[in-house]
């Protein structure tokens, strides 16, 4: 509200005491003046008795409001009149009735929380964050603040967490739980873009040179495997190649088995509408609309529950999961095509579009904000008041003298000028009076 700076209004009040000051003061003089004049007069003009009246009233009335504004902050002349230097003499007790006033008058929880609720600060929250402006500056900051969010819980930490989190729940809550977060992340579009991640994963570990070597190794042990392990198994397998697969299943057909599987890979992240991607998406609906409605899969997740609190294999892959979201969120801040970002701002979009189609959802936001906003006021305005009654109590005398005689001086001249004019026209009239009586 205010735009100049502490002591820029300190400089300017005070500035203004004194010019109220000297006005007061003026009138004063001129009263005197007035009355040494018409005294002095008064026998050969008679008419200067009206003058002298109104003059002599003016000086009481003018050195009584002096003397009442000055009691207030200081002893008048030094003199150690009873009842005078009231603000400074009973300053605990105006810090300890300050504070109460303050907490009994303006610290009311139902007018705050209208005028919060009038205000409509969700709205004006998103008209905000829907600037260009905004979403250029804070979008991209907040996006970077992620990977501090996600390193401040270690790996530990958050394996115990997600144990601790599913101990609580049935397998019925673990699953609808998981549906809607699965319904949630698919609504935002973030299921396709972890598979995205996924398929770049798996393209980047199939283009490594050490892994294709261990999966073309691997492959040539599939095939001894089927050679020599168990032939009921194979049997038809067998008989359909009719020869050994060990020596059919050589470096050539392994490398060209791997690069088949990449340039599968590479077609379901160029076409969107790939059957990889279909197919992906059909088992996700499957997946999601089981765990909300499939009595087997809460039977499972009742049973799993149990094991992922115990077994330490779990622990650890839930932790390095956590590793690798955190060291995926570090790389991705560093992308022009940043996930987060993208995410942030269709999140930002996806808010907008709801608040525009559901304003009752804004009213209901507004509400419980103003709700937090009074109970918390309603909590801590005793402290308030403490701190406020405290605060008043800590400051020098001269202080707290100097800050009020700022705010309120200049007001309090005005009653020393009031009282002047005032004062002159009562014995003014009261000297008229008696001239017309007697």
């Amino acid at each position: 509200m205010h735009t100049l700076s502490a002591q820029a209004r300190a400089n300017r009040a005070e500035v203004r005491l004194k010019k109220s000051r000297r006005l007061a003061a003026g009138l004063l003089l001129l009263a005197c003046a007035l009355f040494a004049v018409s005294a002095a007069y008064a026998v050969q003009y008679p008419a200067l008795g009206y003058v002298k009246a109104f003059a002599e009233a003016a000086m009481v009335g003018a050195l009584a409001d002096w003397f009442a504004v000055t009691a207030l902050f200081r002893r008048p002349l030094g003199l150690p009149v009873p009842h005078t230097a009231i603000l400074p003499r009973n300053q605990h007790r105006i810090a300890d009735e300050l504070g109460r006033f303050i907490e009994n008058n303006f610290l009311e929880g139902r007018p705050i929380a209208l005028r919060i609720y009038r205000a409509a600060p969700s709205k004006k929250l998103l008209a905000w964050l829907a600037e260009p402006q905004t979403r250029a500056q804070w979008l991209p900051w907040l996006a970077a603040q992620l990977p501090a969010l996600f390193k401040a819980a270690k790996p530990g930490q958050a394996a115990r967490f997600f144990s601790m989190l599913a101990g609580q729940y049935s397998g019925e809550s673990i699953g609808k739980t998981l549906s809607d977060g699965l319904k949630a992340l698919k609504a935002q579009g973030w299921h396709d873009v972890l598979f995205t991640a996924l398929l770049k994963q798996t393209r980047r570990r199939l283009q490594d040179p050490e892994t294709r070597q261990q999966l073309e190794h691997n492959l040539h042990a599939w095939a001894a495997k089927i050679e020599s392990g168990a032939p009921s198994t194979w049997e038809k397998l067998k008989a359909s190649l009719k020869g050994t697969l060990a020596d059919k299943v050589d470096g050539w057909v392994s490398e060209k088995a791997l690069d088949w599987a990449d340039g599968c890979l590479a077609a379901a992240l160029a076409d969107p509408d790939h059957p990889i991607r279909r197919s992906f998406n059909e088992q996700y609906d499957r997946l999601a609309d089981a765990l909300s409605r499939s009595r087997l899969w809460h039977k499972r997740l009742e049973q799993g529950k149990a094991q992922l609190a115990r077994s330490p294999a779990v622990r650890e892959m839930l932790e390095n999961g956590w590793r690798s979201l955190q060291a995926w969120t570090e790389n991705d801040m560093h992308q022009p095509d940043s996930v987060w970002l993208a995410q942030l701002n269709k999140l930002l979009d996806h808010m907008l579009a709801q608040a525009q189609r559901h304003p009752q959802f804004m009213r209901r936001a507004d509400v419980r904000i103003s709700l937090m906003v009074r109970d918390f006021v309603m909590h801590y305005k005793s402290r308030a008041a403490v701190f406020v009654a405290d605060k008043v109590k800590s400051w020098d005398s001269a202080q707290m003298v100097e800050k009020l005689e700022l705010s309120i001086g200049r007001d309090l001249q005005f009653i020393r000028i009031n009282g002047t004019l005032v004062g002159g026209l009562v014995g003014l009239a009261i000297y008229c009076v008696s001239q017309w009586l007697f």
